[in-house]
C-alpha cells in the first residue's frame, strides 16, 4: 500500500524534492500554508505530514493536532536556523530535514516517519500504546523460542538461529537463561 504524504510548504525547492517521492509509490498531496495544511491533515488522514518550518512554526500543539489525524510529522528546518529541527523533535516530530532538502534523505526520512505512523495506528486499533522492544529483548525471545523448539538442544537451536554453538552458550549466559 502506498504511503499518503501531505506536504505543507510554499517553497518550490522543497516541493521539487518531495516530488521525487511520487516515483517511489508515494501519493503526494500539497498545501501551501499552515491553516489549509492542518485542515487537509485532519480531513485526509495522511500517513506522514511533511511540514515546512517556513510555513508556520512547528510547535507542540501543532504536532499534537497533526498526530490526532494519525499522521507522523516530519519537520523541514529553515535555512540558517540550527535549532528549529531540534525544537520540532522536542515537540513530538518523528524526524526533521534541514534545508536545502536532499531528495534521497527526504525519501528515507519519509519512510521512517511512515513506519512510526503505522505503529501509531496499530496501537490505536489495539487500544494499547506501542512500546518498542529493544534488540536485546527480541534476541532473548528468539533464543528462548529456538531452545524450547529444540527441547534445549543447543546445537540445533544455534543452527536455527544462524550462530555458532559457542555464541549461543555465551548469549544464554548473558541473558541468564535457565532452560
Amino acid at each position: 500500500m502506498a504511503e499518503r504524504v501531505l506536504l505543507v510548504s510554499a517553497d518550490e525547492a522543497v516541493a521539487f524534492a518531495a516530488g521525487t517521492l511520487i516515483g517511489r509509490g508515494v501519493e503526494l498531496l500539497r498545501e501551501r500554508d499552515g491553516s489549509t495544511g492542518l485542515a487537509a491533515a485532519l480531513r485526509l488522514r495522511p500517513d506522514v505530514v511533511v511540514w515546512d518550518g517556513d510555513a508556520v512554526v512547528v510547535d507542540q500543539p501543532l504536532v499534537a493536532r497533526l498526530h490526532a489525524s494519525g499522521a507522523a510529522v516530519l519537520a523541514i528546518a529553515p535555512v540558517g536556523d540550527p535549532t528549529a529541527g531540534t525544537l520540532a523533535l522536542r515537540d513530538g516530530a518523528e524526524q526533521f530535514v534541514a534545508k536545502p532538502v536532499d531528495p534521497e534523505y527526504l525519501a528515507a526520512a519519509v519512510a521512517r516517519a511512515a513506519d512510526a505512523s503505522r505503529w501509531r495506528r496499530v496501537a490505536e486499533r489495539s487500544g494499547e500504546p506501542h512500546q518498542p522492544r529493544t534488540l536485546a529483548q527480541v534476541e532473548r525471545e528468539q533464543i528462548e523460542r529456538a531452545l524450547r523448539h529444540h527441547g534445549g538442544n543447543r546445537t540445533r537451536a544455534a543452527r536455527e538461529l544462524g550462530i555458532s554453538r559457542a555464541t549461543l552458550i555465551n548469549k544464554i549466559r548473558v541473558y541468564a537463561l535457565d532452560l
